[in-house]
């Protein structure tokens, strides 16, 4: 790929539940800041926060994105998401059903 700008990525947020989650996919993919938003019931995180060890459900978003589209991304979920620190990570892509990076790219243009 030619461009490095519009490689794209797999981008993880967590939320705490299906209505959140529901939110923030639908918001995210209709600003086109993803092509896609798959979300991922039943995961269980285990973290520390503020000193203690905490565990809790959580809903897992995989978002599709393009590193263009990333820095508007990752500011809109700080602005929009219910946790102070919200987790955002940015996972590149190797390689991919060429068509399907294409869409990616297209439809986050």
């Amino acid at each position: 790929m030619n461009d490095e700008s519009k490689e794209v990525l797999v981008v993880m947020v967590t939320a705490p539940n299906q209505e959140e989650a529901d939110r923030l996919a639908e918001q995210i993919v209709h600003g086109r800041l993803a092509a896609c938003a798959t979300t991922v019931a039943g995961a269980e995180s285990t973290y520390w926060w503020e000193g203690k060890l905490v565990k809790e459900r959580e809903v897992l978003l995989l978002l599709k994105t393009t590193v263009d589209k990333f820095s508007s991304l990752q500011q809109t979920i700080q602005r929009i998401h219910p946790y102070k620190v919200p987790e955002i990570i940015a996972l590149p892509i190797k390689d991919g059903l060429p068509q399907y990076l294409e869409w990616v790219r297209q439809e986050t243009n």
